[in-house]
């Protein structure tokens, strides 16, 4: 690969400074970020990327990582 998934995993350590609210939405979670909410795409339940996209927009995140759209 192209290093894609290691650089914004580590922007996103780099991001998480114990102040700031980081969600993710993957499929799937590739490695576990400590302090980052991470929620894994179950399309077979209805949590889409779209559904799980507007879910964490209620929860007032300070950063958001969409994967693989």
């Amino acid at each position: 690969g192209s290093g894609k998934t290691t650089t914004i995993y580590r922007l996103l350590t780099h991001l998480n400074d114990g102040e700031r609210k980081i969600i993710t939405v993957e499929d799937p979670v590739e490695l576990d970020l400590p302090g980052v909410i991470q929620v894994r795409v179950r399309s077979e339940i209805g949590l889409t990327f779209a559904a799980g996209l507007r879910s964490i927009l209620r929860q007032d995140p300070d950063v958001i990582m969409i994967g693989e759209i």
